[in-house]
């Protein structure tokens, strides 16, 4: 009996051996003396996303298309993506008449940025988005199209981010009119003369230091908005300021106008630069806040001063690098408070 357990083992053992000697062999590459073995992983499945096109906050939905067209497409799009996610996204509703270029949509114009917005129209029983940048169409999307494009990505926590944060302003006028004769959202209250037009170069996110720490300065179509303190811009009517004083006026109308701000473009230029200058609403002392178009090393900046000179307090740049870049620096052409 004793011989024949030997025998089941040896047996066993042999066919353990045989079992192992027909496993695949690995493929070996040597470099010198060291031997490194390759190998070939299965492809992991891609993570993927749990983002629905369905019941989307209009938040979401802004969150959505940024992370989209800024994964997409480059320039303006991939810019409005990079500000999104350090500073919130900010949407501006817009009048779409205002824009020649943009011939699809249903009449409103989603504005991320000065030079990157949307429309939509429902066709079909579907919404269908059309994005611009610069001026030009980049093409069409579904929410849906947009949605699946981002679980591929896994994008949930980019998207939530993005929607945690985002501010939608509606800045349409009844008429649509947008030119600079037309008022806009007038209001009935003494000395208001219609919403101001910024110039559309001067609108869009700015970025400059002060003492070290980094300003954004949004500028839309009738708002400026400095570090979260947002005014709407107002023109005031003429001889309305020789005949009252902001302490004439009721609680009421100092309540409607707290964040309201008075608004106009200089009538010629200071030092080569052409203005635009913001006080308070009825602002008695002072000379408010002056925002002019420069450029400064090829790019296009936005130059901010102060006091009767006007004196340049700042330089405000178009991202937050070359804000970071050239924070300490001053430029031979400005005039500067201290010069």
């Amino acid at each position: 009996m004793k011989k024949i357990g030997k025998i089941s083992v040896i047996l066993l053992a042999g066919l353990a051996l045989t079992g192992c000697s027909q496993k695949p062999k690995q493929k070996t590459s040597s470099k010198g003396s060291a031997t490194i073995k390759v190998t070939k992983n299965k492809k992991q499945p891609t993570k993927m996303g749990h983002l629905s096109d369905q019941d989307l906050s209009p938040q979401k939905t802004v969150a959505v298309v940024v992370a989209y067209a800024g994964d997409r497409y480059s320039g303006s799009w991939d810019k409005a993506l990079l500000d999104g996610k350090q500073n919130g996204i900010e949407v501006d509703l817009k009048n779409q008449s205002n824009y020649s270029y943009m011939n699809e949509g249903s009449g409103v114009a989603y504005m991320v940025s000065a030079d990157a917005g949307y429309t939509l129209k429902q066709v079909n029983g579907e919404n269908i988005y059309y994005l611009f940048s610069n001026g030009k169409k980049l093409g069409s999307v579904t929410m849906k199209q947009m949605v699946d494009y981002l679980n591929k990505r896994d994008s949930d926590s980019l998207v939530n981010s993005l929607a945690q944060n985002a501010k939608v302003n509606d800045e349409r006028s009844d008429s649509g009119d947008d030119s600079s004769d037309s008022a806009g959202k007038k209001s009935n209250l003494p000395g208001d003369d219609g919403l101001f037009n910024v110039p559309t170069e001067f609108q869009g996110t700015w970025y400059t230091y002060n003492d070290d720490k980094m300003s954004i300065i949004k500028i839309s179509q009738n708002k400026i908005n400095v570090d979260n303190y947002v005014q709407e811009l107002h023109k005031v009517k003429a001889g309305f300021l020789d005949k009252y004083t902001y302490g004439d006026m009721s609680a009421s109308y100092h309540k409607a106008t707290k964040n309201w701000g008075m608004a106009g473009m200089g009538s010629q230029r200071v030092h080569g630069i052409n203005y635009m200058n913001v006080r308070g609403w009825m602002q008695e002392a002072g000379d408010g806040d002056f925002y002019g178009l420069h450029t400064e090393n090829g790019q296009s900046v936005l130059v901010l001063a102060q006091g009767a000179g006007p004196w340049v307090s700042g330089v405000a740049w178009k991202t937050p690098q070359l804000a970071q870049q050239y924070k300490h620096k001053k430029f031979k052409d400005l005039y500067y408070q201290d010069d």
